[in-house]
């Protein structure tokens, strides 16, 4: 394979998915292309119903919620969930059973899997994510300058985890560059 390389803007505010579209990577940079310095924490997060979290919310809806395929509204105690914890995640019963992806975050009390319930979710029922394994915590990355990893530093098994980066400045913008 010819040696190329994949790139991505990475604006800070809530989480983002890092894409690339190869495999075989020679080394992943992260470059700060802001005047001031900025933080950045990378990590992977379980797509499997095997390794999984709780959120700490649970339902708040004496009926429940049926299965269905449908866009559903979800309504949670007032358990203070956040945005990173819960969009674009997929949502898991206790059991590892997948409840859908959320794909709307309204507020602490309020989400919406627009793809409908694969299981149906009952009152109380507390609601569980992937678990999240950390490669850098907030790492802060000088203005105008790069972190380089090596492949061993960010491999992962790209059939069970998703990677994300979230960046804690809110003007800083970062570019990843993936050679492979």
């Amino acid at each position: 394979m010819p040696v190329g390389f994949y790139t991505q803007k990475i604006a800070s505010g809530d989480k983002t998915q890092v894409t690339y579209a190869y495999n075989g990577y020679k080394s992943m940079t992260f470059t700060n292309t802001h005047s001031a310095a900025v933080s950045i924490t990378l990590y992977v997060t379980s797509q499997v119903g095997t390794d999984i979290t709780t959120t700490g919310a649970d339902i708040n809806l004496t009926a429940g919620y049926p299965a269905t395929t449908a866009p559903q509204a979800i309504v949670l105690s007032a358990t203070a969930a956040t945005s990173d914890g819960f969009l674009n995640e997929r949502i898991y019963k206790s059991n590892g059973k997948l409840v859908g992806v959320c794909t709307t975050f309204s507020s602490g009390t309020a989400i919406t899997f627009a793809g409908g319930l694969v299981n149906a979710l009952v009152d109380a029922e507390v609601l569980f994510t992937g678990t999240r394994y950390t490669m850098l915590n907030a790492v802060e990355i000088p203005a105008h300058t790069a972190l380089k990893l090596h492949p061993e530093d960010f491999e992962f098994d790209t059939s069970s985890y998703n990677m994300y980066i979230d960046s804690s400045n809110a003007s800083g913008l970062i570019d990843i560059i993936t050679r492979y």
